[in-house]
């Protein structure tokens, strides 16, 4: 049988958010005391890198940079840039289950404006899924149990996470992907910079090591992603974005020890229902 686009899209940005997790848990071995915008930076280099490699590995030389929306790949690069920012800074001032779980309120923003924004349909079944996959963010970060207000940065990466969902969808019918993995990492590594200059501080060779894999490994996931929003609709794959707590629960307890409480548990199992609802769902409109 053939998968549909939303089904293609929805395991390739599971495969995403399993290596987001990955580049999260190299990041917690980094010496806190490295300025955040530093590692932004290296995040851009490495953006810039890939999306080069990208870009001439479809023998058609620099061309395949051209873009048709450039103030949309400007606006995309800048998402990014922001983004990374106040992600990496989020955890430098918040819990690591509590920084991981405020990114989830993306997905609520991207099925709110999903209509009014990219014209999409959004049925029952997404709502359903949606918003199955919030309640449990909600009870995983219990407010007034404990989270930070500083979370302000936190729910500032996911509206821009937001911004980027949207901006991809809208590249994805016009750009190749190499493209706008080439832009991404110009527009980022133009705003990081001046900043890093600013506030540099030269990391050990240790954390020099960590700091580069990370980055590349955050850069493979954001081509992960993609290409997943190239396959299938925005609102259609937002849930999927949730199962990212559900692999951050199982990293904190494989390589930091840290078991979660009960009401953690349960938003994991709603959040990992809703990414199954909506798999359900979409296998039968293929089928």
């Amino acid at each position: 049988m053939t998968l549909s686009g939303n089904l293609r899209g929805a395991c390739w940005l599971s495969l995403a958010m399993l290596v987001l997790v990955a580049e999260t848990v190299l990041l917690r071995f980094v010496d806190p005391a490295l300025p955040t915008v530093v590692y932004t930076l290296a995040r851009a280099a490495a953006q810039l890198a890939l999306g080069a490699a990208l870009v001439l590995s479809l023998g058609i030389g620099w061309r395949g940079a051209a873009t048709r929306r450039p103030w949309l790949q400007l606006f995309r690069g800048a998402s990014s840039l922001v983004s990374w920012q106040l992600y990496y800074l989020s955890f430098r001032l918040l819990d690591f289950a509590v920084a991981t779980t405020l990114n989830f309120a993306s997905a609520l923003f991207v099925v709110l404006f999903a209509g009014p924004v990219m014209g999409e349909r959004v049925g029952a079944a997404r709502w359903a899924a949606t918003l199955l996959g919030f309640a449990g963010v909600v009870v995983v970060v219990r407010p007034g149990g404990g989270a930070d207000p500083l979370g302000v940065a936190g729910l500032g990466s996911a509206v821009c996470g937001m911004a980027i969902v949207f901006a991809n969808r809208a590249l994805g019918l016009v750009d190749r992907v190499e493209t706008t993995m080439f832009w991404v990492g110009v527009v980022a590594v133009a705003g990081a910079l001046p900043l890093a200059i600013m506030h540099w501080s030269l990391p050990s060779a240790a954390d020099l090591a960590l700091v580069a894999l990370a980055a590349s490994t955050g850069a493979l996931a954001l081509w992960l992603i993609l290409i997943a929003f190239r396959s299938g609709e925005a609102s259609a794959l937002a849930p999927i974005l949730n199962l990212r707590l559900v692999f951050a629960a199982v990293a904190g307890w494989a390589f930091f020890g840290e078991w979660p409480d009960g009401w953690a548990a349960l938003g994991g199992i709603a959040i990992l229902s809703s990414a199954l609802l909506l798999a359900r769902a979409e296998a039968r409109r293929a089928g």
